[in-house]
C-alpha cells in the first residue's frame, strides 16, 4: 500500500471511530482516550500490513521457484540446468541473487557444493515441500533411475497445495471481513439502544457509562487488530502438530482401558490422520532407491512423535519376521484408520513384489498419498480458522457488556427518580 493510499485508509478508519464516538455520545475526554488507542493500534496495524505484503511476496517467489524447477527437472534431470532455467524467470532481487550464487558455485565445484547450495536457497523460505524437492533432486543426481512419475506427482502435489493456500487465504479474508462487520453492527446496536431510552435520562452524563463506552470502543479496535494479525500468516511454514508426551499417551492406550484411554485414543487418532500422509510421502520418495524396510529404518529419525512408537513396534516385528504381513497389519491396528491400513497393505505388496510391477505399485501409493495429504491439510486449514470464529463472536460479548452497564445505570437512575 502506497503512502497516499495508507493515509486515506487510516483517515477513513479514524473518521469511522469519530462517528462511533458521536453515536455513543462520548465527551471530549472520551474522544481523546479513543484517539490515543487508535494511534497505538494503527501503529501496530501498519507493521502487520507490511508483514502481510512481505509474506505474500515470499509465497509467490517460492511457488514460482518450485513449480519451474520441477518443470525444468522433468525436461532435463540436472540440478544446474534447472537452476539456470529458473534464474532467468526472476527479477533482480534476493532470490535471483541466491540462485545466481548457487549457479556460480556449482559451475566451479559441482558435486561437493550441490547440497549446500540447495540448502542455502531452502533456508530463505523454510518450506517442507521445497526441502523434499531438493532432497529428491539430489537423490536422482546421485543414483539416477526413473524420475518422471515422481516429479509429475510432486508437481501435482505442489499445484494442489497452491490451490489450498489460495482457498485458505480467501477464507481468512472472509472471516476478517465478518469480524469487521460484527464490530460495526455491535457499535450500531449499542448506539441505537442509547437513543431509544427516555430523553429525560441522559446516560451520557454518567461517568460509568462514559468509561464503559471508551472501553467498548477500545476493545473493538483491539478485536479488529487481532483479526488482521491472525490472518497475516507465514504461508510457507506449515503448522506443526507434534507434541510432547504423544509416545506416553500411545503406550497408555496400548496397555490400558477406560475413559482416559478412550480420550487419548481420540486425541492421537486425529493427530495420526494429519501426520501419516506426510510420513508416507517421505517413505515414497525413499522407495525410488531403497526397499520398503530400509526406507522405514532411514526415515525413523524424522518420524513424527505420534507415529514413532508404532513405527518402532513395526520395525521390531519386521526384524523377527521380515516377510510377514502381520507387522504391516498391526501398525495402528487399535485405531480406526482405514486409509492408513490400506496404505500399509500396499507397502507390504510392494515389499514382496506382489500385484504386478513395482513401478505401478509405487505410483498407486503416491497417488493414494496425495489424496490423504490433501484431506489432512484441508482439515488443518479449517482448524486454524477456529480462532477467527471466536473473534467474530467477541464483538457480541463486548456489546452485551456495554448494554448491561447502560441498562443497570438506567435502572438505578430511574428507580432513584421514582423514590423521589
Amino acid at each position: 500500500m502506497k503512502k497516499n493510499e495508507r493515509f486515506v485508509a487510516y483517515g477513513g478508519c479514524y473518521g469511522l471511530l469519530l462517528l462511533a464516538a458521536f453515536l455513543l455520545q462520548l465527551k471530549w475526554q472520551g474522544y481523546i482516550c479513543c484517539s490515543i488507542v487508535f494511534v497505538l493500534v494503527m501503529w501496530r496495524m501498519d507493521k502487520v500490513l507490511k508483514e502481510e505484503k512481505k509474506q505474500q511476496t515470499r509465497l509467490q517467489e517460492a511457488e514460482l521457484y518450485m513449480e519451474q524447477m520441477l518443470y525444468a527437472f522433468l525436461q532435463n534431470p540436472k540440478i544446474l540446468s534447472a537452476l539456470e532455467t529458473v534464474c532467468a524467470l526472476f527479477e533482480p532481487g534476493a532470490m535471483r541473487k541466491q540462485i545466481e550464487t548457487a549457479i556460480f558455485h556449482l559451475r566451479k565445484e559441482y558435486d561437493s557444493n550441490m547440497k549446500e547450495e540447495l540448502d542455502a536457497i531452502g533456508q530463505q523460505y523454510e518450506n517442507r515441500r521445497m526441502k523434499e524437492m531438493h532432497a529428491y533432486f539430489l537423490m536422482v543426481e546421485q543414483y539416477g533411475g526413473a524420475y518422471e512419475t515422481t516429479v509429475e506427482l510432486l508437481l501435482e502435489d505442489l499445484q494442489k497445495w497452491m490451490e489450498r493456500v489460495r482457498l485458505h487465504q480467501q477464507d481468512c479474508k472472509k472471516y476478517r471481513r465478518n469480524v469487521f462487520l460484527a464490530v460495526g453492527l455491535s457499535i450500531l446496536v449499542c448506539a441505537i439502544t442509547n437513543h431509544l431510552l427516555p430523553k429525560d435520562i441522559e446516560l451520557s452524563q454518567l461517568w460509568v457509562c462514559q468509561i464503559a463506552s471508551i472501553l467498548f470502543l477500545s476493545l473493538d479496535m483491539l478485536i479488529c487488530f487481532r483479526a488482521m494479525k491472525r490472518t497475516c500468516c507465514n504461508w510457507l511454514k506449515e503448522r506443526e502438530s507434534y507434541g510432547e508426551g504423544d509416545e506416553k499417551k500411545y503406550r497408555y492406550v496400548q496397555f490400558h482401558k477406560g475413559v482416559r484411554s478412550n480420550f487419548y485414543r481420540k486425541y492421537l487418532r486425529k493427530k495420526m490422520e494429519k501426520e501419516f500422509p506426510q510420513w508416507l510421502m517421505d517413505i515414497s520418495l525413499l522407495l525410488q532407491t531403497e526397499n520398503v524396510q530400509v526406507a522405514f529404518y532411514r526415515i525413523r529419525p524424522q518420524t513424527p512423535e505420534v507415529l514413532r512408537p508404532a513405527v518402532d513396534d513395526m520395525l521390531e516385528e519386521l526384524s523377527q519376521n521380515p516377510e510377514s504381513l502381520e507387522p504391516y497389519l498391526n501398525f495402528l491396528k487399535d485405531y480406526d484408520l482405514p486409509d492408513v491400513h490400506s496404505a500399509m497393505r500396499m507397502l507390504y505388496a510392494l515389499s514382496n513384489g506382489g500385484y504386478g510391477n513395482s513401478e505401478k505399485q509405487l505410483s498407486q501409493i503416491l497417488k493414494r498419498n496425495q489424496e490423504l495429504l490433501d484431506k489432512a491439510e484441508r482439515e488443518q486449514n479449517q482448524d486454524s480458522l477456529a480462532g477467527l470464529y471466536a473473534l467474530f463472536l467477541a464483538p457480541a460479548l463486548t456489546g452485551a457488556g456495554k448494554m448491561m452497564i447502560d441498562m443497570t445505570a438506567f435502572l438505578v437512575v430511574f428507580l432513584a427518580g421514582v423514590h423521589r
